[in-house]
Formats: structure tokens, sequence, C-alpha cells
């Protein structure tokens, strides 16, 4: 789990990543309406990483077909 400056470090993002193949942009929160996340929601972050964790690469192509989820690709096609 990870916390990314972004927008000129006016934004922060929590991120959630599956064995360095996976990131996922878990929440997104602009610098001037808050400082960081608590502890009740790191918490719960943590808990999403390790069912991130958990998921096949199946599961994960399922959640995509199924729009749960949208890749954004960078650099690469998609």
């Amino acid at each position: 789990m990870f916390k990314k400056r972004l927008n000129k470090n006016r934004h922060r993002s929590i991120i959630v990543a599956k064995g360095r193949c996976y990131w996922v942009y878990a929440y997104l929160f602009a610098k001037k309406d808050r400082a960081n996340i608590d502890e009740d929601e790191l918490g719960a972050f943590r808990k999403l990483a390790d069912l991130y964790g958990a998921k096949t690469d199946v599961e994960i192509e399922k959640e995509l077909k199924a729009k749960e989820l949208v890749e954004i690709c960078n650099d690469r096609d998609a």
C-alpha cells in the first residue's frame, strides 16, 4: 500500500498493489481538503490491499470486463 502525491503535490492517492503486477487507485483526495487519512481508514485500506493480494489474474480480468475496475495504461496499448 502506498500514498502517492499527484498534480504538483496538490492531491494524494491511496494505492494498493498486488505483487507488483496490479496497482489499484483506491482513494483520491485534495491536500487542501484533508491532511491525511485516519488510522481506521488506514486499517481498511490495508484489508483492501490484502483482498487484492489474494485475487487471481482471472478474477482481475473478470472485474475489468464487468467494469468493476477500470484499467489505466501508461506507455502501452490496452
